[in-house]
């Protein structure tokens, strides 16, 4: 059985040349099989607000793994549309705001696809791209039924219309001509690229298809290169890809010949004969068929005999030197500038104190027993997001942090799990005193004292992150600012000895915006001043006040001027 780990997948969102703000979000989270692409609809704040309130719905429904993909992603998406309709309430600038969108999950050898308006997913395979999803929208439903060509509908003045949105309406999970849901089967060759209009519009299937032709097996470069031809054809809107590739899709039949193709290219050699063909003629006859292959292999031949050449004048060159090139052969290969990687039999605190300021230093998947001590304007970042997990040592002591911010500033700890339970137990999950971090998709369960504890004049931001069961509070604030965006807070403050899920003394300013919180209210929060709180219950969801029983018109309307 595949397992979602086996993927390799990237992700970026960028305004474009023309937009002053993005609204596009993205989302790929490898070891849950999760990947997503959301275009904010509605202009100014609004659509980026729209789409950050998608985001971290979908996030929460699709990362709790109760029932069944296809109704967790339904149920995934009809939250997200009921919740910003409620926010659109709010506030008369975001009156009018949705969002369009595409979420796929990768479970086993199949993909669930949920859709709704004009973004877009696409598969790979076999020397050809797909179009999975169907555009709800005037103009993509005349190109789905072959009455416009691709090329005439990227170019057709009602291009940018779309009849279904999420958030315009109060909806349920299963309402007709609301979302589409698909089962495709993924496999181990294949490929999938998730996109919004900004490229699409300006960009056909089969010069995306050669892009990742040309850059298999190296998704951050296909990502990059998909934008930047994008930008280069105009960069007319916010532009977002996120691509993922099964694990045989880079060494799939026929890819060696493309790569040597690839080289000759880039050398000068390379004829129109040697580019890949476009989408419409991916299947030719036999004979055509023959032709290609036997060109293919004069190619790789050429290129091999090139590339021999060159390593022959090299190593006599480098003759006299035989030592020194053998020295170097036989080394490990350099990091990236900037960038410090750490195994699971590595120690990340070490990798820290020795990173310069402005290093990445980034985790493999694994299991980490250590305290992390962070450091200015070193980066900590888990590789595949929520697969490093850390937890205390064997001989920590409850009262202890795993991670500790100390007189620190611009630190960012991102995508770890941390940790506790009765074997390895956890005091506080993460600590921050006297010190300016970012904290983002962090999970933190099992800790005694608090998950996150913040004092010490310090300035923090936690995004994005999940903490849940946790037998201390979630939150303990004293004399420090926060801002908190975006999380989600489940079954915290639970233990006989803490009983409050959220410590906040009067000295503190905490920021709360785009929050999830279960089984709270509003009274939960501590010392807040009455403008705080009165944000808190503007600006955020408390789970058990969502009425879902609002049943207004879902009759399909048009969506302008996005």
């Amino acid at each position: 059985m595949r397992i979602a780990s086996a993927l390799r997948a990237a992700a970026d969102t960028n305004p474009g040349l023309q937009r002053d703000v993005n609204e596009d979000r993205v989302h790929v989270d490898v070891s849950r099989g999760l990947f997503v692409v959301i275009d904010g609809v509605g202009g100014h704040a609004a659509g980026g607000k729209a789409a950050d309130i998608a985001l971290t719905m979908v996030r929460a429904r699709l990362e709790r793994e109760t029932g069944s993909v296809v109704d967790r992603v339904r149920e995934a998406i009809a939250i997200a549309n009921n919740e910003i309709h409620r926010a659109a309430g709010l506030r008369p600038e975001w009156n009018g705001m949705a969002c369009v969108l595409t979420v796929v999950v990768v479970d086993e050898t199949r993909a669930v696809v949920g859709h709704v308006g004009d973004t877009r997913l696409y598969k790979l395979r076999d020397d050809r791209i797909d179009k999975i999803t169907r555009d709800h929208s005037p103009v993509g439903e005349r190109e789905d039924s072959n009455e416009l060509s691709e090329l005439e509908a990227m170019h057709h003045p009602r291009r940018n219309e779309v009849y279904r949105d999420v958030g315009s309406d109060p909806h349920q999970p299963d309402d007709a001509d609301f979302i589409d849901v698909r089962e495709i089967p993924f496999e181990p060759d294949a490929a999938l690229l998730l996109c919004s209009d900004g490229l699409t519009d300006l960009i056909d299937s089969s010069a995306v298809h050669d892009v990742i032709d040309r850059f298999a097996g190296q998704p951050d470069q296909v990502v990059k290169e998909l934008i930047d031809a994008a930008n280069a054809a105009g960069g007319k809107d916010n532009i977002s890809v996120v691509y993922v590739e099964g694990e045989r899709f880079a060494s799939g039949d026929g890819r060696p010949d493309r790569a040597a193709a690839e080289i000759t290219r880039r050398l000068g050699t390379n004829s129109a004969a040697d580019r890949p063909a476009v989408v419409e003629t991916r299947q030719p006859e036999k004979a055509a068929r023959g032709q290609r292959t036997r060109a293919r292999r004069a190619v790789t031949l050429a290129a091999i005999a090139l590339l021999a050449a060159v390593i022959a004048t090299a190593i006599v060159r480098l003759w006299p030197n035989g030592a020194l090139f053998q020295r170097r052969a036989s080394a490990p290969p350099a990091a990236h500038a900037g960038t410090i990687t750490v195994g699971p039999t590595e120690s990340i605190t070490a990798a820290v104190q020795r990173a310069g300021q402005g290093s990445v230093v980034l985790v493999e998947p694994g299991e980490y027993r250590e305290t992390l001590t962070l450091k200015d304007n070193v980066r900590v970042v888990s590789r595949v997001p929520r697969a490093a997990t850390i937890r205390l040592s064997g001989t920590a002591s409850e009262a202890d942090a795993a991670v500790v911010a100390a007189g620190v500033t611009g630190a960012e700890l991102a995508g770890f799990r941390i940790v506790g339970d009765a074997a390895t137990p956890l005091g506080t999950g993460v600590l921050v005193r006297g010190s300016d971090v970012s904290i983002v998709d962090i999970e933190v369960t099992g800790a005694v004292n608090a998950a996150f504890a913040i004092d010490g004049l310090s300035l923090a931001t936690i995004l994005a992150s999940d903490i849940h069961d946790n037998p201390g509070a979630a939150l303990a604030i004293r004399s420090a600012s926060a801002r908190i965006a975006h999380n989600v807070f489940v079954r915290n403050g639970m233990s006989e000895r803490v009983r409050r899920s959220f410590i906040i003394d009067e000295g503190a300013d905490p920021r709360f915006s785009g929050n999830i919180f279960h089984g709270v209210g509003h009274d939960a929060f501590g010392d807040l001043s009455d403008g705080s709180r009165a944000a808190l219950g503007r600006d955020n969801w408390f789970a058990e006040a969502q009425d879902s029983r609002s049943t207004s018109s879902t009759t399909p309307r048009v969506r302008r001027g996005r």
